[in-house]
Protein backbone atom coordinates (compact mmCIF):
# COMPACT_ATOMS: atom_id res chain seq x y z
CA UNK A 1 0.00 0.00 0.00
CA UNK A 2 1.23 3.48 -0.86
CA UNK A 3 1.24 6.10 1.87
CA UNK A 4 -0.84 8.70 0.04
CA UNK A 5 -4.36 9.91 0.82
CA UNK A 6 -5.87 8.33 -2.30
CA UNK A 7 -4.52 4.93 -1.28
CA UNK A 8 -5.99 5.19 2.21
CA UNK A 9 -3.04 6.16 4.38
CA UNK A 10 -5.03 7.69 7.23
CA UNK A 11 -2.84 10.36 8.82
CA UNK A 12 -4.31 13.50 10.37
CA UNK A 13 -5.97 15.90 7.97
CA UNK A 14 -3.24 18.55 8.34
CA UNK A 15 -0.89 16.38 6.25
CA UNK A 16 1.81 16.13 8.92
CA UNK A 17 3.49 12.84 9.67
CA UNK A 18 2.09 11.12 12.75
CA UNK A 19 4.03 11.07 15.98
CA UNK A 20 5.88 8.00 17.14
CA UNK A 21 3.54 5.23 18.18
CA UNK A 22 2.75 5.45 21.87
CA UNK A 23 -0.31 3.20 22.04
CA UNK A 24 -2.59 1.07 19.90
CA UNK A 25 -6.20 0.99 18.81
CA UNK A 26 -7.85 -2.23 19.93
CA UNK A 27 -9.99 -3.94 17.30
CA UNK A 28 -11.96 -7.09 18.14
CA UNK A 29 -12.68 -9.48 15.22
CA UNK A 30 -15.54 -11.84 16.00
CA UNK A 31 -16.12 -14.52 13.34
CA UNK A 32 -16.38 -18.30 13.31
CA UNK A 33 -14.43 -18.50 10.04
CA UNK A 34 -10.67 -18.80 10.64
CA UNK A 35 -9.96 -17.67 7.09
CA UNK A 36 -11.71 -14.38 7.81
CA UNK A 37 -9.36 -13.87 10.75
CA UNK A 38 -6.31 -14.51 8.57
CA UNK A 39 -7.51 -12.22 5.80
CA UNK A 40 -8.31 -9.45 8.25
CA UNK A 41 -4.90 -9.74 9.94
CA UNK A 42 -3.20 -9.53 6.56
CA UNK A 43 -5.30 -6.60 5.33
CA UNK A 44 -4.70 -4.50 8.45
CA UNK A 45 -1.04 -5.35 8.97
CA UNK A 46 0.20 -1.88 7.95
CA UNK A 47 -2.70 0.14 9.31
CA UNK A 48 -1.93 3.28 11.34
CA UNK A 49 -4.02 6.21 12.46
CA UNK A 50 -2.67 9.21 14.38
CA UNK A 51 0.61 7.37 14.81
CA UNK A 52 -1.05 4.41 16.48
CA UNK A 53 -1.26 0.92 15.08
CA UNK A 54 -3.80 -1.77 15.77
CA UNK A 55 -3.97 -4.46 18.42
CA UNK A 56 -6.15 -7.18 16.91
CA UNK A 57 -8.17 -9.41 19.21
CA UNK A 58 -9.76 -12.57 17.76
CA UNK A 59 -12.81 -14.54 18.85
CA UNK A 60 -14.45 -17.44 16.96
CA UNK A 61 -17.73 -17.25 18.88
CA UNK A 62 -19.94 -14.80 20.70
CA UNK A 63 -19.06 -16.55 23.99
CA UNK A 64 -15.33 -15.92 23.42
CA UNK A 65 -16.09 -12.35 22.39
CA UNK A 66 -17.92 -11.70 25.65
CA UNK A 67 -14.81 -12.65 27.64
CA UNK A 68 -12.53 -10.51 25.49
CA UNK A 69 -14.70 -7.39 25.57
CA UNK A 70 -14.85 -7.60 29.36
CA UNK A 71 -11.06 -7.94 29.58
CA UNK A 72 -10.51 -5.16 27.03
CA UNK A 73 -13.08 -2.53 27.88
CA UNK A 74 -11.14 0.08 25.87
CA UNK A 75 -11.72 -1.72 22.58
CA UNK A 76 -12.37 0.87 19.89
CA UNK A 77 -13.94 -1.20 17.07
CA UNK A 78 -15.67 -4.57 16.82
CA UNK A 79 -15.83 -6.35 13.45
CA UNK A 80 -18.76 -8.65 14.13
CA UNK A 81 -20.18 -11.61 12.25
CA UNK A 82 -23.89 -12.24 12.69
CA UNK A 83 -24.29 -16.02 12.26
CA UNK A 84 -22.04 -18.05 14.57
CA UNK A 85 -23.33 -20.34 17.33
CA UNK A 86 -26.78 -19.50 16.04
CA UNK A 87 -28.37 -17.14 13.55
CA UNK A 88 -28.54 -14.25 16.00
CA UNK A 89 -25.34 -14.83 18.00
CA UNK A 90 -23.69 -11.65 16.68
CA UNK A 91 -26.74 -9.47 17.25
CA UNK A 92 -27.19 -10.83 20.77
CA UNK A 93 -23.53 -10.07 21.46
CA UNK A 94 -24.03 -6.48 20.26
CA UNK A 95 -27.03 -6.20 22.57
CA UNK A 96 -24.93 -7.56 25.44
CA UNK A 97 -22.23 -4.93 24.83
CA UNK A 98 -24.69 -2.03 24.73
CA UNK A 99 -27.24 -3.05 27.36
CA UNK A 100 -25.41 -5.31 29.82
CA UNK A 101 -21.95 -3.74 29.73
CA UNK A 102 -23.35 -0.24 29.11
CA UNK A 103 -20.52 0.30 26.62
CA UNK A 104 -21.65 3.11 24.34
CA UNK A 105 -18.15 4.00 23.17
CA UNK A 106 -17.01 1.01 21.12
CA UNK A 107 -17.98 1.20 17.44
CA UNK A 108 -19.61 -1.98 16.10
CA UNK A 109 -19.34 -2.97 12.43
CA UNK A 110 -21.43 -5.91 11.31
CA UNK A 111 -19.63 -8.02 8.71
CA UNK A 112 -21.86 -10.77 7.40
CA UNK A 113 -22.06 -13.12 4.48
CA UNK A 114 -25.82 -13.59 4.94
CA UNK A 115 -27.35 -10.09 4.87
CA UNK A 116 -30.84 -11.47 4.51
CA UNK A 117 -30.76 -12.75 8.09
CA UNK A 118 -30.00 -9.28 9.47
CA UNK A 119 -31.33 -6.53 7.19
CA UNK A 120 -29.12 -3.44 7.42
CA UNK A 121 -31.83 -0.90 8.25
CA UNK A 122 -33.47 -2.81 11.09
CA UNK A 123 -30.12 -3.86 12.57
CA UNK A 124 -28.71 -0.33 12.76
CA UNK A 125 -31.94 1.00 14.27
CA UNK A 126 -32.64 -1.78 16.77
CA UNK A 127 -29.15 -2.83 17.88
CA UNK A 128 -27.11 0.41 17.99
CA UNK A 129 -24.83 -0.77 15.21
CA UNK A 130 -22.49 1.77 13.60
CA UNK A 131 -21.92 0.16 10.20
CA UNK A 132 -22.88 -2.74 7.97
CA UNK A 133 -20.49 -4.57 5.65
CA UNK A 134 -21.25 -7.47 3.31
CA UNK A 135 -18.39 -9.93 3.01
CA UNK A 136 -19.14 -10.59 -0.65
CA UNK A 137 -18.65 -6.94 -1.52
CA UNK A 138 -15.91 -6.07 0.98
CA UNK A 139 -12.58 -4.76 -0.32
CA UNK A 140 -9.50 -3.68 1.59
CA UNK A 141 -10.26 -0.07 0.78
CA UNK A 142 -13.84 -0.35 2.08
CA UNK A 143 -12.56 -2.07 5.23
CA UNK A 144 -10.01 0.71 5.74
CA UNK A 145 -12.64 3.39 5.21
CA UNK A 146 -15.08 1.78 7.63
CA UNK A 147 -12.47 1.28 10.36
CA UNK A 148 -11.03 4.78 10.05
CA UNK A 149 -14.53 6.26 10.26
CA UNK A 150 -15.22 4.23 13.40
CA UNK A 151 -11.88 5.20 14.97
CA UNK A 152 -12.52 8.88 14.38
CA UNK A 153 -15.95 8.52 15.93
CA UNK A 154 -14.53 6.55 18.87
CA UNK A 155 -11.81 9.17 19.36
CA UNK A 156 -14.29 12.04 19.37
CA UNK A 157 -16.71 10.30 21.72
CA UNK A 158 -14.02 9.33 24.23
CA UNK A 159 -12.48 12.82 24.13
CA UNK A 160 -15.89 14.35 24.77
CA UNK A 161 -16.46 11.93 27.62
CA UNK A 162 -13.08 12.77 29.12
CA UNK A 163 -13.84 16.47 28.84
CA UNK A 164 -17.25 15.85 30.39
CA UNK A 165 -15.69 14.00 33.32
CA UNK A 166 -13.18 16.82 33.81
CA UNK A 167 -15.98 19.41 33.71
CA UNK A 168 -18.06 17.41 36.18
CA UNK A 169 -15.08 17.07 38.49
CA UNK A 170 -14.29 20.77 38.26
CA UNK A 171 -17.95 21.61 38.81
CA UNK A 172 -18.12 19.42 41.91
CA UNK A 173 -14.90 20.96 43.19
CA UNK A 174 -16.26 24.45 42.59
CA UNK A 175 -19.56 23.63 44.29
CA UNK A 176 -17.67 22.16 47.24
CA UNK A 177 -15.39 25.21 47.41
CA UNK A 178 -18.40 27.54 47.31
CA UNK A 179 -20.12 25.46 49.99
CA UNK A 180 -17.06 25.70 52.22
CA UNK A 181 -16.79 29.43 51.58
CA UNK A 182 -20.47 29.85 52.43
CA UNK A 183 -20.00 27.83 55.63
CA UNK A 184 -16.97 29.90 56.55
CA UNK A 185 -18.84 33.12 55.82
CA UNK A 186 -21.79 31.89 57.86
CA UNK A 187 -19.53 30.91 60.74
CA UNK A 188 -17.78 34.27 60.54
CA UNK A 189 -21.15 36.04 60.52
CA UNK A 190 -22.32 34.00 63.50
CA UNK A 191 -19.08 34.74 65.32
CA UNK A 192 -19.40 38.45 64.56
CA UNK A 193 -23.03 38.43 65.65
CA UNK A 194 -22.11 36.77 68.94
CA UNK A 195 -19.35 39.31 69.53
CA UNK A 196 -21.73 42.16 68.80
CA UNK A 197 -24.39 40.70 71.10
CA UNK A 198 -21.80 40.31 73.83
CA UNK A 199 -20.59 43.87 73.21
CA UNK A 200 -24.14 45.24 73.43
CA UNK A 201 -24.90 43.20 76.51
CA UNK A 202 -21.63 44.30 78.10
CA UNK A 203 -22.50 47.97 77.60
CA UNK A 204 -25.91 47.38 79.16
CA UNK A 205 -24.30 45.49 82.02
CA UNK A 206 -21.98 48.42 82.66
CA UNK A 207 -25.01 50.71 82.91
CA UNK A 208 -26.66 48.29 85.35
CA UNK A 209 -23.45 48.12 87.39
CA UNK A 210 -23.35 51.92 87.48
CA UNK A 211 -26.92 52.03 88.79
CA UNK A 212 -26.13 49.31 91.31
CA UNK A 213 -23.08 51.25 92.56
CA UNK A 214 -25.11 54.45 92.99
CA UNK A 215 -27.89 52.62 94.83
CA UNK A 216 -25.45 50.82 97.14
CA UNK A 217 -23.68 54.07 97.94
CA UNK A 218 -27.03 55.76 98.58
CA UNK A 219 -28.16 52.95 100.89
CA UNK A 220 -25.03 53.29 102.98
CA UNK A 221 -25.68 57.02 103.44
CA UNK A 222 -29.46 56.62 103.60
CA UNK A 223 -29.73 59.12 100.72
CA UNK A 224 -33.17 58.79 99.07
CA UNK A 225 -32.43 61.25 96.27
CA UNK A 226 -29.30 59.32 95.32
CA UNK A 227 -31.30 56.06 95.38
CA UNK A 228 -33.77 57.55 92.87
CA UNK A 229 -30.88 58.63 90.66
CA UNK A 230 -29.39 55.14 90.77
CA UNK A 231 -32.77 53.60 90.01
CA UNK A 232 -33.17 55.86 86.96
CA UNK A 233 -29.82 54.63 85.63
CA UNK A 234 -30.81 51.04 86.35
CA UNK A 235 -34.16 51.44 84.55
CA UNK A 236 -32.36 52.64 81.41
CA UNK A 237 -30.18 49.53 81.47
CA UNK A 238 -33.19 47.25 81.99
CA UNK A 239 -35.07 48.93 79.12
CA UNK A 240 -32.12 48.52 76.80
CA UNK A 241 -31.77 44.86 77.78
CA UNK A 242 -35.48 44.34 77.06
CA UNK A 243 -35.07 46.03 73.69
CA UNK A 244 -32.08 43.85 72.78
CA UNK A 245 -33.83 40.66 73.90
CA UNK A 246 -37.03 41.48 72.01
CA UNK A 247 -35.04 42.33 68.89
CA UNK A 248 -33.21 39.02 68.97
CA UNK A 249 -36.49 37.17 69.50
CA UNK A 250 -38.07 39.01 66.56
CA UNK A 251 -35.09 38.14 64.38
CA UNK A 252 -35.66 34.42 64.95
CA UNK A 253 -39.47 34.56 65.13
CA UNK A 254 -40.20 35.65 61.57
CA UNK A 255 -38.54 32.78 59.72
CA UNK A 256 -41.98 31.47 58.81
CA UNK A 257 -44.81 33.90 58.24
CA UNK A 258 -48.52 33.08 58.25
CA UNK A 259 -50.39 35.23 55.74
CA UNK A 260 -54.07 36.09 55.92
CA UNK A 261 -56.15 38.88 54.34
CA UNK A 262 -55.88 42.10 56.38
CA UNK A 263 -56.55 45.80 55.97
CA UNK A 264 -53.28 47.65 55.78
CA UNK A 265 -54.98 50.95 56.59
CA UNK A 266 -56.41 49.45 59.79
CA UNK A 267 -52.93 48.27 60.77
CA UNK A 268 -51.44 51.72 60.17
CA UNK A 269 -54.23 53.31 62.19
CA UNK A 270 -53.59 50.96 65.09
CA UNK A 271 -49.87 51.78 65.07
CA UNK A 272 -50.57 55.53 64.95
CA UNK A 273 -52.88 55.26 67.97
CA UNK A 274 -50.19 53.35 69.82
CA UNK A 275 -47.51 55.93 69.00
CA UNK A 276 -49.67 58.90 69.89
CA UNK A 277 -51.03 57.48 73.14
CA UNK A 278 -47.98 55.79 74.62
CA UNK A 279 -44.24 56.10 74.97
CA UNK A 280 -43.51 53.49 72.26
CA UNK A 281 -41.49 56.06 70.33
CA UNK A 282 -39.23 58.34 72.31
CA UNK A 283 -39.63 62.08 71.79
CA UNK A 284 -43.08 61.69 70.26
CA UNK A 285 -44.33 65.03 71.61
CA UNK A 286 -41.76 66.91 69.54
CA UNK A 287 -42.64 65.16 66.26
CA UNK A 288 -45.75 65.54 64.09
CA UNK A 289 -47.05 62.28 62.62
CA UNK A 290 -49.42 62.50 59.65
CA UNK A 291 -51.04 59.81 57.51
CA UNK A 292 -52.35 59.75 53.96
CA UNK A 293 -54.13 56.44 53.46
CA UNK A 294 -55.83 55.31 50.26
CA UNK A 295 -59.43 54.50 51.25
CA UNK A 296 -59.82 52.25 48.18
CA UNK A 297 -56.86 50.09 49.16
CA UNK A 298 -57.96 46.42 49.03
CA UNK A 299 -57.08 43.86 51.64
CA UNK A 300 -53.67 42.31 51.23
CA UNK A 301 -52.21 38.99 52.27
CA UNK A 302 -49.67 39.43 55.05
CA UNK A 303 -48.67 38.29 58.50
CA UNK A 304 -50.30 40.90 60.74
CA UNK A 305 -47.86 40.68 63.63
CA UNK A 306 -44.81 40.66 61.35
CA UNK A 307 -45.85 43.69 59.29
CA UNK A 308 -46.88 45.45 62.52
CA UNK A 309 -43.33 44.94 63.81
CA UNK A 310 -41.80 46.12 60.51
CA UNK A 311 -43.89 49.31 60.36
CA UNK A 312 -43.37 50.08 64.04
CA UNK A 313 -39.60 49.80 63.53
CA UNK A 314 -39.69 52.22 60.60
CA UNK A 315 -41.94 54.74 62.36
CA UNK A 316 -39.96 54.70 65.59
CA UNK A 317 -36.70 55.11 63.65
CA UNK A 318 -38.24 58.05 61.79
CA UNK A 319 -39.40 59.65 65.05
CA UNK A 320 -35.95 59.18 66.62
CA UNK A 321 -34.12 60.81 63.69
CA UNK A 322 -36.59 63.72 63.75
CA UNK A 323 -36.08 64.08 67.48
CA UNK A 324 -32.32 64.35 66.91
CA UNK A 325 -32.91 67.08 64.33
CA UNK A 326 -35.22 68.92 66.73
CA UNK A 327 -32.55 68.71 69.42
CA UNK A 328 -29.80 70.02 67.13
CA UNK A 329 -31.65 72.72 65.17
CA UNK A 330 -34.92 73.42 66.95
CA UNK A 331 -36.91 72.71 63.76
CA UNK A 332 -40.13 70.73 64.07
CA UNK A 333 -39.90 67.09 63.08
CA UNK A 334 -42.43 65.44 60.83
CA UNK A 335 -43.16 61.82 59.91
CA UNK A 336 -45.49 61.12 56.98
CA UNK A 337 -47.07 57.71 56.45
CA UNK A 338 -48.73 56.85 53.15
CA UNK A 339 -50.51 53.79 51.71
CA UNK A 340 -51.35 53.28 48.05
CA UNK A 341 -51.34 50.95 45.03
CA UNK A 342 -48.54 51.67 42.56
CA UNK A 343 -48.79 51.43 38.78
CA UNK A 344 -48.03 47.69 38.88
CA UNK A 345 -50.87 47.02 41.31
CA UNK A 346 -48.52 46.40 44.24
CA UNK A 347 -49.50 47.41 47.77
CA UNK A 348 -47.12 50.11 49.00
CA UNK A 349 -46.45 51.79 52.34
CA UNK A 350 -44.20 54.81 52.78
CA UNK A 351 -42.65 56.11 55.97
CA UNK A 352 -40.95 59.45 55.28
CA UNK A 353 -39.31 61.87 57.70
CA UNK A 354 -37.56 65.24 57.57
CA UNK A 355 -34.87 64.13 59.97
CA UNK A 356 -31.11 63.96 59.72
CA UNK A 357 -30.93 61.63 56.72
CA UNK A 358 -28.40 58.88 56.11
CA UNK A 359 -24.89 59.40 54.76
CA UNK A 360 -23.45 57.38 51.84
CA UNK A 361 -21.06 55.50 54.12
CA UNK A 362 -23.97 54.37 56.32
CA UNK A 363 -26.29 53.62 53.38
CA UNK A 364 -24.11 50.69 52.32
CA UNK A 365 -24.43 49.04 55.74
CA UNK A 366 -27.83 50.22 56.97
CA UNK A 367 -29.47 46.77 56.69
CA UNK A 368 -26.57 44.80 58.15
CA UNK A 369 -27.22 42.99 61.39
CA UNK A 370 -26.15 45.03 64.47
CA UNK A 371 -25.14 48.02 62.36
CA UNK A 372 -26.52 51.22 63.88
CA UNK A 373 -26.15 54.97 63.42
CA UNK A 374 -27.59 55.61 66.89
CA UNK A 375 -24.42 54.56 68.68
CA UNK A 376 -25.29 53.63 72.25
CA UNK A 377 -28.99 54.41 71.70
CA UNK A 378 -29.60 51.57 69.22
CA UNK A 379 -28.81 47.87 68.83
CA UNK A 380 -28.74 47.61 65.03
CA UNK A 381 -31.55 45.06 64.82
CA UNK A 382 -34.60 47.08 63.74
CA UNK A 383 -33.88 47.57 60.03
CA UNK A 384 -32.42 44.06 59.68
CA UNK A 385 -35.61 42.61 61.14
CA UNK A 386 -37.80 44.85 58.97
CA UNK A 387 -36.00 43.91 55.75
CA UNK A 388 -36.19 40.24 56.63
CA UNK A 389 -39.93 40.44 57.28
CA UNK A 390 -40.62 42.16 53.95
CA UNK A 391 -38.49 39.69 52.01
CA UNK A 392 -40.24 36.77 53.75
CA UNK A 393 -43.44 38.21 52.27
CA UNK A 394 -41.86 38.17 48.80
CA UNK A 395 -41.69 41.97 48.77
CA UNK A 396 -38.93 44.53 48.94
CA UNK A 397 -37.86 47.43 51.12
CA UNK A 398 -36.64 50.52 49.24
CA UNK A 399 -34.81 53.46 50.78
CA UNK A 400 -34.26 57.01 49.56
CA UNK A 401 -32.30 59.35 51.80
CA UNK A 402 -30.41 62.62 51.65
CA UNK A 403 -28.14 63.73 54.44
CA UNK A 404 -29.67 66.66 56.32
CA UNK A 405 -33.03 66.46 54.50
CA UNK A 406 -34.60 63.20 55.60
CA UNK A 407 -35.30 59.58 54.67
CA UNK A 408 -38.11 57.69 52.98
CA UNK A 409 -38.62 53.94 53.35
CA UNK A 410 -41.05 52.19 50.98
CA UNK A 411 -42.45 48.73 51.58
CA UNK A 412 -43.63 47.06 48.37
CA UNK A 413 -45.75 43.90 48.58
CA UNK A 414 -45.81 42.44 45.09
CA UNK A 415 -49.14 41.87 43.39
CA UNK A 416 -48.10 38.46 42.03
CA UNK A 417 -47.07 37.36 45.50
CA UNK A 418 -50.42 38.54 46.88
CA UNK A 419 -52.34 36.61 44.26
CA UNK A 420 -50.27 33.49 44.82
CA UNK A 421 -50.80 33.68 48.57
CA UNK A 422 -54.51 34.27 48.02
CA UNK A 423 -54.78 31.20 45.77
CA UNK A 424 -52.89 29.05 48.26
CA UNK A 425 -55.20 30.28 51.00
CA UNK A 426 -58.24 29.27 48.93
CA UNK A 427 -56.76 25.83 48.30
CA UNK A 428 -56.13 25.35 52.01
CA UNK A 429 -59.71 26.37 52.78
CA UNK A 430 -61.02 24.04 50.09
CA UNK A 431 -58.90 21.13 51.32
CA UNK A 432 -60.02 21.81 54.84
Amino acid sequence: MEDIEESYSFYEEDGQQPAAQTAVWKVLIVDDDIEVHRATRSSLAEFTFQGRGLMLLFATSAAEARKLIVEHGDTAVILLDVVMEDDLAGLNFAKYVREDLKNRFVRILLRTGQPGIAPEKSVIVNYDINGFLEKSDLTVQKLYSAIITCLRSYRDITELETANIVMKTEFKMRIEAERKMAEQAQQAAIGLAILQIIHGAKNILNALKGGKYIIESALKNDNLDLIKKGWDVTKIGIARMEELTCGLLDLSRFDRIETKPHSLNALVGEILDTCRNSQSCSGISNVEIVADMDDSLPEAMFDYKAIHTALMNLICNAVDTCRDKVYNSGARGKVAIKTYLNGDGCTCMEVADNGCGIGPEDMENIFKLFYTTKHSKGNGLGLSITKKIIEEHGGRLDIDSELGRGTKFTIVLHKDRRHKLNNNDKKENHNG
